[in-house]
């Protein structure tokens, strides 16, 4: 074994053939004793000479691990959690055709409800104050009462590459866009507007005043 000009430790060729008849089938520690070095060192030295643990001694040192765990916990007086499970978790498991109204209580079960929808109300909340300043939503919730035509027509827009964000009545006109007269005169009678945008980095953008007020708005509530 030696070490070569940075440092590296390079096995012989001794070495090196006994590795190869031996990795396969001892632990890494035992190897490492035997070499004299680290067995991080073996990890890596093994990795550079494609080598690998036999399937048949994973599997044998994977069961050894096993029953060693078992024979401890059974001496040490069983596995704690598992008693703690077998008395006090009956109450909490799923059974077949139980419904989570009767599994957690009546009581429990409308709380859980009332986080649920006070999280959704929250949501919804803050979803709408992003549209009314004009910033994009979050979430697909569907804050904004529009009619299907209008859904629709935008959805078209956006497959022409017209840029045009959820629930706005503003579409941006990129170098991307093919662009279509009678579809931007059906957006224009739904009130929609058109603005040519400078560059994809402008799309959406609105004037930083209303961002601030937003941001002032929802720092309060």
């Amino acid at each position: 074994m030696e070490r070569n000009k940075y440092s590296k430790i390079v096995l012989s060729d001794t070495e090196r053939q006994w590795m190869q008849e031996h990795f396969g089938t001892t632990k890494n520690a035992d190897v490492a004793a035997h070499l004299g070095v680290s067995p991080r060192t073996i990890i890596r030295i093994a990795r550079d000479m494609g080598l690998e643990k036999h399937s048949d001694f994973t599997k044998a040192m994977q069961r050894n691990a096993a029953e060693h765990a078992a024979r401890t916990n059974r001496a040490s007086g069983g596995n704690e959690g598992m008693r703690n499970l077998l008395l006090y978790g009956k109450a909490h498991r799923f059974r077949s055709g139980e419904s989570n109204r009767n599994r957690m209580g009546e009581e429990a079960f409308r709380e859980m409800h009332r986080r649920i929808g006070k999280s959704r109300k929250e949501i919804f909340r803050k979803e709408r104050r992003r549209v009314l300043f004009g910033l994009e939503q979050k979430t697909g919730l569907r804050v904004v009462r529009c009619p299907r035509e209008k859904i629709s027509l935008r959805r078209n827009l956006r497959r022409h590459g017209y840029e045009v964000a959820r629930a706005s009545n503003e579409a941006f006109v990129t170098p991307r866009t093919r662009r279509s007269q009678a579809m931007e005169e059906r957006a224009g009678k739904m009130g929609m507007r058109f603005t040519l945008a400078q560059s994809a980095d402008t799309r959406h953008t609105k004037p930083d005043k209303l961002r601030q007020q937003y941001l002032c708005l929802a720092s309060r509530t």
